[in-house]
């Protein structure tokens, strides 16, 4: 099978291109030529990088080392792993007009929402067993700190991006001329041996499953109060799949990890079909929306194995994965980092049965705790109903679900108050503080708010007001200077 397009090929945090050698034996094998492989190496462990950096610093090698500058209609297709997919999708945003020649793009394990070891690498430890070890380099036990920042656990970075590519309208990822093709693989094994000791639930050892898809949506919880002349808004929505978006659900490998999808490109094979071969026809064969649709039933068939070994992981019972990434800010867009939330289930008539599942995981991002990631093993905790008391669980779309926050300033002086829709004030509970929101309507079918293998992002936006709201605060106040004195 020829190969019609060059590949550049993208490797992940504290790694170099070396790391592609069996990709690159792999694709020769079946029918690359050598010359047309580029395969890119960069630097992460520098604590100055950032990986906006490192996306001009690949633009730059596309130009003068390849020599493909704007003018330049040649088309390309591009393997990434890990970190190399936030690469990529920096390079894409801030580099439109060459966006429209990448035709194919392979996501190895992508660390597209972070990774949940990258709060860890930037400390002492990690900097001694994954830093720069050259004692004559400047960057001598850097950690790339900044690099590091962007792929932690609800970062600003990935947030921001998501928004910009993922959640645009139009979005980046369609079925267009324009927009190139993705798929996107995962292992479903976590490391064995020494570092077996660093896996977590629901990973290939170093990514979430959850975390590696590009399909995301976005829940808006708007308690902000409507503005003198505007109509009444909804309180909680859920964005509706983009027209004309892309399907890019991941893609299981059976028996490898993090590393080994890497090293064992054309050894892994499902009846008779290795992960290399069946990228290789995802390059030459999808060039319309009818041809991805067939290649893609062909890789579910090849991952059905290790989907089936990622649903079954964690929990009795389980269905998957899912990650949610919340952030709540005021009307003014300000950050409001002391909060917390839950999700609750009607149970004996209440709405006060807590789902604990929800909580079990949760990582504030370092920088701003305003972001906050939860790592959730689907179906979430489904109470006995209430009115029977039957032990049969059912599922919690049976059910009505809520969300209860509780926001605060700080300071007596100052509250966070929700509104409603039409601008009124939501009861705070005067106990602890409080406000319960009935979100049943996002487990609809239209709306599905539980979606395995994926990542949900969920802002929450208050109004911040001096308090009491319906007095003079004692923030500010005139001086009254007929009155006695006290």
């Amino acid at each position: 099978m020829a190969f019609t397009r060059p590949v550049v090929l993208i490797h992940g945090y504290s790694d170099r291109g070396e790391s592609f050698e069996a990709w690159r034996q792999a694709l020769v094998g079946l029918g690359a030529q050598p010359v047309a492989l580029n395969v890119c190496t960069y630097i992460t462990l520098n604590n100055e990088v950032t990986i906006t950096d490192i996306g001009e610093a690949l633009d730059r090698a596309l130009e003068y080392q390849l020599k493909w500058k704007d003018g330049d209609s040649r088309e390309f297709d591009a393997i990434v792993h890990s970190t190399g997919m936030l690469v990529l999708r920096s390079w894409l945003l801030h580099y439109g007009p060459r966006r429209g020649r990448l035709k194919h793009l392979v996501g190895l394990a992508p660390a597209t929402f972070g990774s949940p070891l990258a709060h860890k690498g930037r400390s002492l430890l990690g900097s001694i067993f994954k830093g720069n070890h050259d004692p004559l380099s400047p960057d001598f036990l850097n950690a790339g700190d900044r690099v590091l920042d962007a792929l932690e656990l609800g970062s600003r970075f990935t947030w921001d991006l998501s928004h910009l590519d993922l959640l645009a309208d139009p979005p980046f990822y369609t079925t267009g001329s324009n927009s190139p093709y993705v798929a996107v693989f995962v292992g479903d094994t976590a490391y064995t041996g020494i570092r077996e000791v660093i896996n977590e639930p629901g990973t290939d050892g170093t990514v979430r499953w959850a975390g590696c898809g590009l399909n995301t949506r976005k829940i808006t919880v708007d308690l902000t109060r409507v503005k003198s002349g505007e109509s009444g808004k909804q309180s909680v929505t859920l964005s509706p799949w983009s027209d004309g978006r892309l399907d890019i659900p991941i893609i299981g490998v059976p028996g490898v990890n993090h590393a080994t999808i890497l090293s064992d490109a054309g050894s892994t094979r499902v009846a008779g079909v290795s992960l290399a071969e069946l990228v290789s026809e995802f390059f030459q064969e999808v060039n319309s929306e009818d041809a991805f649709d067939v290649w893609l039933n062909k890789a579910r068939g090849f991952g059905t194995t290790a989907i089936d070994t990622m649903n079954s992981s964690g929990n009795a019972g389980a269905k998957g994965w899912q990650q949610f990434v919340i952030r709540a800010v005021d009307e003014n867009g300000e950050a409001i980092s002391d909060y917390s939330i839950t999700l609750c289930c009607e149970g004996d008539g209440s709405p006060g049965s807590v789902l604990q599942e929800f909580e079990a995981d949760v990582h504030p991002y370092r920088a701003d705790p305003s972001f906050r990631c939860f790592h959730v093993n689907l179906p979430i905790a489904v109470l006995p109903a209430a009115s029977t008391g039957e032990t049969e669980l059912p599922t919690i779309n049976q059910r009505r679900l809520y969300i209860r926050l509780n926001a605060s300033t700080g300071t007596p002086l100052l509250q966070y108050q929700p509104y409603d829709a039409s601008g009124n004030t939501i009861p705070v509970d005067s106990q602890n503080g409080d406000v319960l929101l009935d979100i049943t309507h996002l487990t609809s079918d239209q709306g599905r708010l539980f979606y395995p293998f994926t990542t949900t992002l969920i802002e929450i936006r208050m109004n911040r007001e001096t308090a009491p709201l319906d007095a003079v605060s004692k923030l500010l106040y005139f001086l009254d200077f007929d009155a006695p004195a006290q």
